[in-house]
């Protein structure tokens, strides 16, 4: 029997999966290598160097099989070099996208698992680094890696029955034969679609690492603030202003960042999977009715890829700006301090050059009193000498 195939992608379909896809991709694999770079040339903590090298890693290979799934194939149809955006790639990089989709956001509550310990426990595993320190550097890095890699084993083991939900078959449409990537029966079985890909697999990569994300962002921002109110409290009693400043700056570029990840999070993608769960659950109740369609495929494929594409750029070069404008403050607010300093320098020289001046000036006063009475003293004594030396001439 042949297949009848569904109706042909729309411009705005071809262009999102197409040219502005390959772009966002593009862009993204030279951001997550620059952000690679910028790691591995910084002094950084190992266990946060290992967590954000796997990111940035799953980010790319999702961000290539992505281009490898539809991206590529749909420009080529774009812009005239292929007849159909389709490729029997296409099926086989299914579950590789969906497998770098998963890992790539446990990575991410793994990394934000690493600044929450960081902030509220900085002392907690001091002992063990000691001791890491005497074995070798490949035996250290080999027991970071042990966690990413069972994230990636286990991700793979989930996403096995996306390998066979699509395949790619000849159809008809309007009488014209061709072949598409077309649903097999797993994919078109309604309960497998709601209780795989809808409930499961939205809790696994979505909505569960959203929860888990947000708590741990909202305990680090807590703790964070509590600390930096101690310390406060602290360096105003000690008068130490700058570092107060200095504090504060930290405080703001932590939580700005955190911002800026749950809400590109939240955005690009929960309310694209909410979209989708909902679509679907409208498609369950009501099967045979035209159910509305609350966000297109190419929408949803591009926010995927576009949130990938940002995830190591916030959290190393947006990161790296806003310490460098710490920094920058800080050297500024230093020379204004040592610019206080001289001031108050000069004015006390100042003021010890006016008292020594004034001190000389009293004590040239009163030499000069002093001068001025012996001379009137010795002055009634001068003429009876001269008398007396006159009298025997």
């Amino acid at each position: 029997m042949t297949n009848v195939c569904p109706n042909p992608p729309t411009s705005w379909a071809l262009l999102f999966d197409g040219p502005v896809s390959f772009v966002v991709i593009l862009v993204g694999i030279i951001g997550n290598l620059y952000s690679l770079k910028q790691l591995f040339s910084r002094s950084i903590n190992t266990s946060m160097l290992v967590s954000l090298t796997g990111l940035a890693i799953l980010d790319i290979i999702m961000l290539g099989a992505g281009m490898w799934h539809h991206s590529w194939w749909a420009t080529m149809q774009y812009f005239g070099f292929r007849d159909e955006p389709w490729d029997m790639h296409m099926a086989y990089t299914n579950a590789v996208m969906e497998c770098g989709h998963i890992t790539s956001t446990w990575m991410l509550i793994e990394v934000t698992a690493e600044r929450f310990f960081a902030v509220t426990r900085p002392f907690h595993f001091a002992p063990v680094h000691r001791k890491q320190r005497r074995k070798s550097y490949a035996r250290v890095v080999g027991g970071l890696i042990r966690i990413p890699l069972m994230m990636t084993l286990v991700g793979c083991l989930i996403c096995i029955p996306c390998t066979v939900e699509y395949d790619l078959a000849p159809c008809v449409y309007k009488g014209i034969a061709s072949e598409q990537m077309l649903e097999t029966a797993l994919m078109q079985n309604k309960w497998y679609k709601m209780l795989y890909r809808t409930i499961f697999l939205s809790i696994v990569k979505t909505f569960g690492p959203f929860v888990i994300i947000t708590l741990l962002t909202i305990s680090t921002l807590k703790s964070m603030r509590k600390s930096m109110d101690s310390r406060a409290s602290i360096l105003i009693a000690q008068g130490q202003n700058h570092l107060f400043q200095a504090d504060k700056d930290k405080t703001k570029s932590l939580q700005a960042i955190s911002v800026m990840l749950l809400g590109k999070f939240l955005f690009l993608r929960c309310l694209p999977t909410a979209m989708a769960t909902i679509q679907m659950v409208f498609q369950m109740m009501i099967p045979f009715s035209n159910t509305p369609n609350f966000l297109p495929t190419y929408l949803n494929h591009f926010f995927l890829l576009f949130n990938s594409a940002t995830n190591s750029f916030v959290f190393v070069v947006v990161k790296s700006a806003f310490e460098t404008r710490r920094l920058k403050r800080i050297r500024q607010r230093h020379r204004q301090l040592v610019a206080q300093h001289a001031e108050q320098v000069l004015c006390i020289g100042k003021a010890l050059a006016g008292d020594k001046l004034l001190l000389m000036s009293e004590v040239e006063f009163e030499n000069q009193s002093s001068e001025e009475d012996t001379t009137l003293e010795m002055q009634p004594m001068m003429p009876a000498t001269s008398a007396s030396t006159s009298n025997p001439v």
